[in-house]
């Protein structure tokens, strides 16, 4: 099984098991600054951002004022107004972050799309490497930005419910799997969010084509703990030029950043404070 199918799936176990859980989960949540009045280019850094996806619907003229003609199709497609709501405040503040680190107006932001579906700014717009990667859950999203290296985050809402050490047992490696059974009950649910979320953002940095299997590379597992990358079977030398980070967006979130550099400053922005992902 390639790592995408198994990431697939695993997703939509995580998704079908998390709708309406929620759940409250120890550590601390970070704190997200207002956003800064003018952006530099994240050259020495990596920013992360909170983006809150519950915000009251935009009209058809306000979505085609900053969304290109397919993703204003792609919106209109969704058969709930929730999802649909969630898609335009996610992509109306990719558009505008972008934007504000190439200084040109949202609406001119031009995507070209890998065949996994994965968005990257048009080449001839992005001459200084700007990368981005995003991810949501719930009513909540989470971009990170950086610049001339691979990034990729995850973020996953919390759920007591789901049979976690069954699905490690399926499509973790061995070592993380055997970690998950020495955590502490009252822990092993965080535990495998944790693992989930490290191993997430790691392929979606990584990018398409990548032949990893999910039971061939390995993260650490503790919640609370620095998160690292193990071991990669087919390329050992991978554990030296990535970097994990832990995200905590809000309460009852849990969430990961990668990205191929050495370690280095992790900015967390907040887009909107006032819209509530519940």
């Amino acid at each position: 099984m390639l790592a995408v199918q198994g990431c697939d799936l695993i997703r939509q176990i995580v998704l079908r098991d998390t709708i309406g859980s929620g759940g409250e989960m120890s550590g601390e949540v970070a704190v997200w600054g207002n956003t800064p009045l003018e952006l530099s280019l994240p050259s020495n850094r990596i920013d992360v951002w909170r983006v809150g996806l519950n915000t009251p619907e935009p009209s058809d003229r306000a979505s085609c004022a900053v969304l290109s003609p397919d993703e204003v199709s792609r919106a209109g497609r969704f058969h709930f107004p929730r999802d649909r709501v969630r898609f335009v405040a996610c992509r109306t503040a990719l558009r505008n972050i972008l934007g504000g680190y190439l200084r040109v107006s949202p609406a001119e932001i031009r995507f070209r799309y890998e065949k996994n579906g994965k968005p990257e700014i048009e080449h001839a717009q992005d001459s200084n490497g700007l990368r981005f990667n995003v991810s949501h859950s719930s009513g909540l999203a989470v971009i990170a930005v950086g610049m001339g290296c691979a990034v990729g985050v995850d973020i996953e809402r919390f759920n007591r419910e789901i049979e976690c050490v069954e699905i490690a047992r399926r499509f973790f490696s061995k070592r993380e799997y055997e970690a998950l059974l020495e955590v502490s009950t009252s822990d092993r649910q965080r535990a495998f969010f944790a693992c989930w979320t490290r191993k997430e953002a790691f392929l979606k940095a990584i990018g398409e084509g990548v032949p990893y299997s999910l039971s061939e590379f390995s993260v650490s597992v503790s919640p609370d703990d620095p998160p690292r990358l193990e071991e990669v079977h087919s390329d050992p030398h991978a554990v030296f030029r990535w970097s994990l980070r832990n995200l905590r967006p809000e309460n009852g979130y849990l969430g990961t950043l990668a990205f191929e550099r050495a370690p280095c400053r992790v900015e967390h922005w907040c887009w909107n404070s006032d819209a509530s992902p519940s």
